[in-house]
């Protein structure tokens, strides 16, 4: 195929992705990066050009770099409290005001799900700009929603539902936002395997519906099997399952069943999990066949 084809065919790619994530996040306006991170580092970036000077975060189930990239661009960083991972509304109208933005994932900890309408009303009474990351919720029917959110962030990284191992993806209400901060965009020009990623974002809804169902069958496995354990928001969607334990015979309970069922799973307390003592199921990490990993305690890296 000569050079030009080829560049051709990249950019009719190029176009059916951006289609995909506009449809899927409800936002007109889409540029892709090369990572996740770098899409959180835009979305800060340009709540900053916008004149906000705090930025604030959930106490635990939080992503690492929104701990970290705030101070990188000079903004103050809040947190607000959560029931374990879920947004308390109250502590967060109390701090939200139109010189902040709320950066919050559309799942705590991958493992409960956030309620972004309310969380939305919230920002917007007070003037506070709200950034998603929807990197566990792409292709959610109620989740992942620019009708709520002013700013939308995703991965497609390796642990992703959208696992193509690269790049992510920023989307916005408003047009002028992109216009005006070129600068910061490029710094994160993304070069995929269209092929794979237009394949994976096709598949997106379907594979999501798929990994909440085998958390909600993991979750009843637990039930039956380890009596007493403590699910974390049992009736909450999520990808992950996280179960807290009292004492070292809970704790071992868990992991036993994580070897016999070959889950690979995380010990908490984690800021990006659970900050209790507590196992995370780390369910998003396994193929949604009849194939799993070898069960280990998990490096946790997402």
């Amino acid at each position: 195929m000569s050079d030009e084809k080829t560049e051709a065919t990249k950019k009719t790619q190029h176009d059916k992705i951006s289609e995909l994530i506009k449809r899927y996040t409800r936002h007109k306006n889409v540029k892709l990066v090369h990572r996740g991170n770098a899409a959180i580092f835009c979305a800060l970036y340009i709540a900053k050009q916008l004149g906000k000077e705090k930025i604030i975060i959930p106490d635990q189930g939080g992503w690492i770099s929104f701990k970290t990239y705030p101070g990188m661009l000079g903004l103050q960083l809040l947190t607000v409290k959560t029931d374990d991972g879920v947004i308390d509304l109250d502590d967060l109208a109390k701090k939200a005001g139109k010189n902040s933005a709320f950066i919050v994932t559309s799942f705590a900890g991958y493992f409960a799900e956030q309620p972004m309408k309310m969380i939305s009303e919230v920002c917007r009474k007070n003037g506070c700009l709200l950034i998603e990351d929807a990197s566990g919720a792409v292709g959610d029917e109620t989740l992942c929603d620019g009708n709520h959110s002013d700013i939308i962030v995703g991965s497609f990284g390796r642990w992703k539902p959208i696992n193509a191992e690269y790049g992510g993806f920023i989307s916005a209400a408003k047009k002028e936002w992109f216009d005006k901060n070129n600068d910061v965009f490029s710094m994160t020009n993304h070069y995929p395997e269209y092929d794979a990623l237009l394949a994976k974002l096709d598949n997106a809804p379907l594979r999501l519906k798929e990994m909440i169902a085998i958390a909600e069958r993991v979750k009843q496995e637990v039930v039956r099997e380890l009596p007493g354990i403590e699910i974390v928001h049992r009736e909450s969607r999520g990808l992950n399952v996280i179960a807290k334990y009292k004492n070292e015979k809970e704790k071992q309970s868990m992991i036993k069943y994580c070897e016999r069922h070959r889950h690979e799973y995380v010990e908490c307390p984690q800021y990006i999990r659970l900050e209790e003592k507590a196992i995370s199921i780390e369910l998003k990490r396994e193929r949604t066949e009849n194939t799993r990993a070898a069960p280990r305690q998990a490096p946790l890296v997402d």
